[in-house]
């Protein structure tokens, strides 16, 4: 699992790597994320730094902080350079920049109590996703680490993933993802929904850590070995897009 302060400076460097591109890069679709331009993708990870900021800021019993942080991106409007949606962005990062990981802040995966440090394990693990949806946009091969994609993808399934069977009310069963390289597990990830996490897995999904992240954020992935129930496995990657989707915005 990476540090804090790993995933602070994967934050940063993903926010760099989006927030960077050329103009004609700026106009290219992304495929995962249709009908998403890289500009579009820039303008999410800014207004959402701007949203994670005021969560970060608030105390956890404060619940507005999130809707105040979106009205907030809202109003700052339309056509903002990439540079500075990538300050916005870096400021929430900044914000996390802190020894005292234990602070108390308001954290949107669990609609209450949350720290600096999981809220950096959020912001890496998400950013993550979204550098990926970039460089399939750019043709790039996926451009974060085995390490990066693991600490990712333990974080969607112990909160991201929670979070949507949450939001829609709904358990898809339990599965679990496992993680190879060259045939070797370096992790087994246990994928449950709230208060279930003790269930045996009606399904096992096994593969290269990126894809497996990819797969469980319903982004097209590579070649992934299923064994058990694909219902299962399917009801979950359809959860991210059914619970929320973000307009393009610009």
């Amino acid at each position: 699992m990476l540090s804090h302060a790993q995933r602070l400076q994967a934050a940063r460097d993903t926010i760099n790597f989006i927030c960077s591109r050329s103009e004609d890069e700026l106009a290219l679709p992304v495929p995962n994320c249709a009908p998403w331009t890289v500009y579009n993708a820039a303008v999410h990870v800014g207004r959402v730094g701007v949203a994670w900021q005021s969560m970060i800021e608030a105390s956890p019993d404060d619940p507005d902080s999130r809707a105040r942080g979106y009205a907030d991106a809202e109003a700052r409007g339309s056509g903002i350079e990439p540079a500075t949606l990538g300050s916005w962005a870096l400021s929430a990062i900044d914000a996390l920049d802190t020894d005292d990981t234990e602070r108390a802040c308001y954290f949107s995966m669990t609609g209450g109590h949350g720290t600096v440090a999981l809220w950096g394990w959020h912001a890496a693990s998400e950013l993550a996703v979204h550098r990926l949806d970039v460089a399939a946009a750019l043709g790039m091969d996926p451009s974060i680490s085995t390490e990066e994609a693991i600490d990712a993808l333990t974080y969607a399934a112990q909160y991201f993933l929670p979070a949507m069977s949450r939001v829609t009310d709904r358990d898809p069963g339990a599965f679990d993802a496992v993680a190879t390289v060259d045939g070797d597990t370096l992790a087994t990830i246990a994928v449950r929904a709230p208060e279930t996490h003790a269930v045996s897995p009606a399904a096992t999904l096994t593969g290269a850590p990126v894809d497996l992240l990819l797969a469980v954020w319903g982004r097209p992935h590579g070649e992934l070995e299923r064994t058990g129930s694909d219902g299962v496995i399917d009801a979950w990657f359809e959860l991210p897009a059914q619970a929320f989707q973000f307009g393009t915005w610009d």
